[in-house]
């Protein structure tokens, strides 16, 4: 059975209020926190080292200005030789056919002593000498053109492995400054979230049973999620380490601290038990002797008491009297302030310290 079983309604809803209070306080805190620690990204120089920059200061742009005259020359020359190629094959054609021409006239024709039959064959044959001449002057041209394509790319070559030496150079520069850009962000956003968890862990320590107990839960909660969650897509190659290693320290710490209570609780508890019965029933809160009561358990001493019998007046382990003979003959819890059977206060001897109304109590436990 639960402690909160020991409460009543309104202090249940109380409770229920107060978690729901610390859940949406912890909410608009990580709302906030998000933004906070996603605006530290812009803080260092005005946002993160850009590639572009290093490349224009390692002169890739007058590079790239280069490469592409040298592409434009290129690109113009291979249309020249394009059109040198088409004329000179369009020549080539014309003599083939001036040629065969030629073959077939004297093929045709007889060989004579005519004067104009020589004349004819002269001027044929200087025709063709004549489109033989344009296409090697052609020929030469195209190339010409060829060697100089050559050389262009070439220097396109040249010019390409330059621009890349200077690229791969820029790209480290830009590299050891993103990687300082990132140091610088990590340390802003760790310097601005690992003190609120240590703020976090000192409220809890001083201020967790304070009235206003759901705000310190809340901006723990907060805290943890900052630390652990929002901070971790920004880690650099590193970063792991430090969460890590602030999540040992965190479990340490509590777990000291965890032992260090159940130390200090054992020891007053033994404390505890070397009082008279009067002392230690003083000290006996109402909810708490609610609770064990609804267990079955000895407020004092937190053994079960029922295992001597359900008729047990008195805790078998540590002699305390819990329950007590009211004047109607109804046996009481000795803890309650009031008899169940007739109303009355329980005179027991462990309430002379206990609160008798309901104000009291509502007191005593805001207390």
């Amino acid at each position: 059975m639960s402690s909160t079983q020991s409460l009543s309604r309104p202090e249940k809803w109380i409770r229920l209020a107060s978690w729901l209070v610390a859940l949406v306080f912890a909410g608009f805190l990580i709302a906030l926190g998000n933004l906070v620690i996603s605006d530290l990204f812009y803080v260092p120089q005005g946002g993160p080292p850009k590639l572009s920059v290093f490349e224009k200061q390692a002169g890739v742009a007058a590079l790239e200005q280069q490469h592409t005259a040298l592409q434009q020359q290129t690109k113009s020359l291979q249309n020249k030789q394009e059109l040198l190629s088409e004329t000179r094959a369009q020549l080539e054609r014309h003599y083939q056919t001036q040629r065969k021409g030629l073959a077939n006239w004297l093929a045709s024709s007889e060989v004579s002593g005519d004067a104009n039959q020589h004349i004819e064959v002269k001027r044929r044959t200087l025709a063709l000498d004549e489109l033989q001449a344009q296409i090697l002057s052609w020929q030469q041209k195209e190339d010409q053109l060829n060697q100089q394509l050559i050389t262009l790319r070439q220097q396109q070559t040249s010019l390409t492995l330059r621009m890349d030496q200077h690229k791969e150079h820029a790209y480290q520069q830009y590299q050891q400054a993103l990687q300082s850009f990132e140091l610088k962000v990590f340390a802003l956003r760790l310097a601005v979230v690992l003190p609120l968890l240590l703020l976090a862990v000192w409220l809890f320590i001083r201020y967790r049973q304070h009235r206003y107990w759901f705000f310190v839960y809340g901006f723990g909660l907060f805290s943890l999620f900052a630390f652990f969650v929002e901070l971790l897509p920004y880690l650099p190659s590193f970063g792991g380490y430090v969460r890590l290693i602030v999540g040992i320290a965190l479990t340490v710490f509590a777990g000291m601290r965890m032992i260090q209570a159940f130390q200090r609780y054992a020891e007053h508890k033994r404390q505890e038990l070397q009082q008279s019965q009067s002392s230690r029933a003083q000290q006996v809160l109402y909810t708490e002797a609610l609770s064990a009561y609804q267990k079955k358990n000895c407020p004092s001493c937190e053994h079960q008491y029922n295992i001597a019998g359900e008729d047990a007046d008195y805790c078998i382990h540590c002699g305390l009297q819990l329950f007590k003979i009211c004047g109607c003959n109804a046996r009481n819890f000795a803890f309650f302030p009031f008899c169940k059977k007739c109303g009355s206060p329980v005179k027991a001897q462990a309430s002379t310290d206990l609160p008798n109304s309901i104000d009291e109590r509502a007191n005593h436990e805001i207390r």
